[in-house]
């Protein structure tokens, strides 16, 4: 398998060509590289990937932050902990790198919640030109001075120098993600008319002169560079985006990671983001990636939406790349690579590039996690371990949805005799639901992955079979854990009662038919994803939402594109409206002070779940454990439940 061949980087070999690039995950403090850090990373190498590319080292820290809790190098006091990371890297023979940067005018986010700017700590971001990010709560950056840019030349080389103290075998370069080298790059954010602007041999002056001083630190040493395959109309064209990736090679560039997107996602369509969400084509990158090797001889490496490692492998077959970024796929599962090499392709957990976990968690400043990786961000903490049970138990999940499925497997796995009963005639539950609207089928993937760890544990499943106190009673349990779902709220709607109006799930799950015109009310996920799919029937449907806006449990990177979707088909959606009484033929609804009627065939709930675990108090009269996991214990979304399941699933 070319996949698991190993290739040179300049002089230097990597064990096989897949590399985990560089991804925030907020785990520092302060700068400074902590324990979660050290345990996240080392798992990921003891997993088997090639090469692991640390995530972004600041260059000039707080003022280049790209996060409010990145990995600074600005100063000889971060070596140490740098040193120590790059040590559990190759402790497992991993390739250790470290991506080095200045987010520029993207520092200068102002927070919701204070309206700071917490990123530069209060200071003014730095950019070629007085443009600000085009996302809402960037501020219009401070133009840099001729030298101001000789300074932050020599702050790169200086984060050489520590990076090469510290142990790292590759330094990376960052000018990708319109951070600060990509601003200077792209015409969509220079608009300098000195030596650093203008054309395309000016715009390159700056990274050049990087690269020249980085290199006088490199000696043998591998120097890679990440960069945008694609930009936004005003950006580079494809062309000159291969001339860039010649110019950088000539100045001693050894290989060029290729990706796209600018963090926030940019509300232009056909543009791919940085993270490519669920129902972006597999490999959504690859030919941007080609682009860019056409004009170059030094690997190139592509990901994204990679996954699969079939894909993976005809990517590299093809000669379409050298090299496979594999990056929220190591964040669900470590053991990728491992997996591959042994063959178990069924046993990887998929990455469905939802967002949630990840992109999500970043974007309300938190550590990232995963939603089919409790385990994310916590390899170090024992009681996250799994362990073998003091004795086997006889454990009965009720509800097969993703919260009992992972308690079950968690159970399983400690050596417990555990029993799934499951009222509807398959496993999934939720996710049954949540794969049915537009570009949600990936969720299957979960389903699959579920199925055959069960049926790999040989935990015994019985489907059609609704659970009672009798039944559970005779069943003689040691443990019961409860999974059963929550119950879809219904609002104190004057006219509620009346048969044209159904709940959210309800259609989904038979496909109902609604005739012409419907009205949504709520206009969380659940109402517009429904929204979109009755679009996409040629349905007229009108959200009705009491908040300012729709879709705010959704990632960005998801909402996006749903929202172009929308707007595709018509979708009416008034938000800080009430609905006030439903009648046979349309809503009676209440905004800006004023009423309106909207004419409707069918009125569809979908304002939420609450939970229903009333059961769990009469089985504790005779099962000693008893627990509940998921919508039924607390309504949230497919990372809540698979996380209380696992958490459940370790202390049983």
């Amino acid at each position: 398998m070319k996949l698991l061949t190993p290739i040179k980087i300049g002089n230097l070999e990597i064990r096989n060509r897949v590399v985990m690039p560089s991804m925030t995950n907020n785990y520092t403090k302060d700068g400074y590289v902590t324990q979660q850090m050290l345990d996240y990373y080392e798992a990921r190498a003891r997993g088997g990937v090639g090469m692991i590319c640390v995530e972004d080292g600041i260059v000039d820290f707080p003022v280049g932050n790209n996060t409010k809790n990145p990995v600074s190098i600005d100063n000889n006091k971060y070596i140490p902990m740098l040193t120590k990371l790059s040590t559990v890297i190759k402790k497992h023979g991993a390739r250790a790198a470290i991506q080095i940067s200045h987010a520029g005018r993207r520092a200068g986010r102002v927070s919701h919640e204070n309206g700071c700017m917490e990123v530069t700590r209060g200071m003014m971001p730095v950019a070629p030109s007085i443009v600000g990010h085009p996302f809402p709560g960037h501020v219009v950056p401070q133009e840099l001075r001729i030298e101001e840019i000789e300074g932050i030349v020599e702050k790169f080389g200086q984060a050489t120098r520590r990076a090469l103290e510290a142990g790292f075998e590759v330094v990376g370069l960052h000018c990708a993600h319109m951070y600060l080298c990509g601003e200077f790059l792209s015409p969509w954010a220079n608009k300098r008319t000195d030596k650093y602007g203008g054309n395309l041999e000016n715009r390159l002056r700056f990274v050049l002169e990087i690269i020249e001083r980085m290199k006088k630190e490199l000696v043998n040493v591998p120097l890679i560079c990440r960069m945008n395959g694609q930009e936004p109309e005003g950006g580079n064209t494809l062309l000159e985006i291969r001339e860039i990736a010649r110019r950088l090679q000539l100045a001693g560039v050894e290989a060029i990671s290729v990706s796209t997107g600018f963090g926030a996602v940019l509300n232009e369509r056909d543009f791919i983001s940085a993270e490519a969400p669920i129902g972006t084509p597999e490999g959504c990158i690859v030919h941007l990636a080609e682009n860019i090797k056409i004009g170059i001889t030094i690997p190139v490496m592509t990901g994204n939406m990679i996954r699969n490692p079939e894909f993976a492998e005809n990517v590299l077959l093809e000669n379409r790349a050298d090299m496979i970024t594999l990056g929220r796929p190591l964040i669900t599962d470590p053991d990728w690579v491992n997996k591959v090499r042994a063959g178990k392709y069924r046993d990887i957990r998929p990455c469905v590039s939802c967002c949630q976990g990840c992109v999500g968690y970043l974007t309300k400043d938190l550590p990232i996690t995963c939603i089919m990786n409790p385990v994310a961000g916590k390899e170090g903490d024992l009681s996250m371990q799994p362990v073998p049970a003091d004795r086997e138990k006889k454990v009965l999940v009720i509800g097969g949805g993703p919260g009992g499925l992972e308690t079950a497997i968690t159970a399983a796995s400690r050596g417990h005799k555990v029993t799934i009963w499951e009222k509807e005639q398959q496993l999934g539950g939720t996710l049954l639901l949540a794969e049915l609207p537009p570009r949600k089928d990936e969720l299957k993937k979960i389903r699959d992955y579920f199925s055959h760890t069960v049926s790999q544990l040989k935990i015994e499943v019985e489907l059609g079979k609704e659970a009672n106190k009798e039944l559970i009673k005779a069943f003689k349990p040691d443990a019961v854990v409860l999974a059963i779902g929550g119950q879809s709220i219904i609002p104190l709607i004057k006219g509620i009662a009346q048969n044209n109006v159904f709940l959210a799930n309800d259609v989904l799950r038979n496909n109902m038919t609604l005739g012409e015109k419907v009205v949504i009310i709520g206009g969380g996920q659940v109402g517009v994803e429904l929204a979109e799919l009755l679009g996409e029937k040629g349905v007229s449907v009108t959200v009705v939402e009491a908040l300012p806006s729709v879709a705010g449990d959704m990632s960005s990177a998801v909402k996006v594109l749903l929202m172009f979707k929308l707007e595709d088909y018509n979708v009416r959606m008034l938000t800080n409206t009430l609905a006030k009484e439903i009648k046979a033929n349309g809503v009676l609804i209440e905004r800006n002070d004023a009423e309106e009627f909207i004419e409707a065939d069918s009125i569809v709930i979908a304002v939420g779940s609450a939970a229903q675990n009333s059961l769990e108090v009469e089985l504790k009269e005779f099962v000693q454990e008893v627990y509940a996991v998921g919508d039924c214990l607390k309504p949230g979304n497919i990372l809540g439940a698979v996380h209380d399941g696992y958490k459940v699933g370790l202390i049983i």
